[in-house]
């Protein structure tokens, strides 16, 4: 009888140890821990907007630039690769392709406050916004759109070089052969009936210069053609 009974217990605990080793793993596993979001810190900008208005929307822009410690306005306005000054440092001569007539002038503002040619070498500080327009001599206004003529030379293929837009003030009774002239880089020959050079450049025999007037062209004595507000002259260089 005992060992019936020690034979069952024996029986029992081999039992006990098959089950243990068959059954399923259940290990419980930790949760994930939610991974850490990594930010990178974005650097410090100078922000410079050119307003060209909608008369010369070509030059319109704005550009970012990395803040570094030190940099001045001056060299801000340089770093944008389309602002060129004139030689005494003074003044702004031309953004882009766009130059201006004596009557008017390239204006610049600081975070909304205009500065004075003097103020440019000021250091600017991160955040900074620059804003370059156009105005008239010895004003902060900006000009009417309505006050405004354009005058675009174009040397086409052969002499992109001498590619330039002007803006003028608008004056009443300005022809354009008047605006031409104001310009500073047309020359004519003693009569004022012929464009003799543009920049200096003096065209080829297989070469003319053509004029259009709000993109129409202007035929033989055109020149004394009177011009309205908002109107665009064209003078372009093109094969004969």
């Amino acid at each position: 009888m005992r060992r019936r009974v020690r034979w069952i217990i024996c029986l029992a605990a081999l039992l006990a140890l098959f089950a243990a080793a068959c059954a399923p793993d259940r290990t419980i596993e930790k949760p994930a821990l939610p991974e850490t979001v990594k930010t990178e810190k974005q650097p410090p900008t100078i922000t410079l907007n050119i307003d060209g208005s909608t008369y010369i929307p070509d030059v319109t822009r704005s550009l970012h630039f990395d803040y570094m410690k030190g940099i001045i306005l001056r060299q801000a306005l340089e770093s944008s690769g389309i602002v060129q000054f004139s030689e005494d440092r003074k003044s702004i001569l031309s953004v882009g392709d766009v130059s201006l007539d004596s009557t008017l002038e390239w204006g610049v503002r600081l975070n909304d406050k205009d500065l004075p040619p003097s103020a440019w070498d000021n250091p600017l500080q991160a955040g900074d916004v620059i804003f370059v327009y156009v105005k008239t001599v010895g004003s902060y206004a900006t000009i009417p759109q309505q006050a405004s003529l354009l005058l675009s030379i174009n040397g086409g293929s052969s002499k992109p070089g001498l590619r330039r837009i002007y803006v003028n003030k608008y004056e009443d009774n300005t022809t354009v052969r008047d605006l031409l002239k104001r310009s500073g880089v047309v020359k004519f020959n003693v009569n004022n009936t012929l464009i003799v050079s543009v920049n200096g450049y003096v065209p080829e025999q297989s070469e003319k210069w053509t004029l259009k007037v709000n993109r129409k062209q202007l035929i033989d004595g055109g020149m004394d053609m009177r011009l309205k507000p908002q109107d665009g002259v064209e003078l372009m260089l093109v094969n004969k």
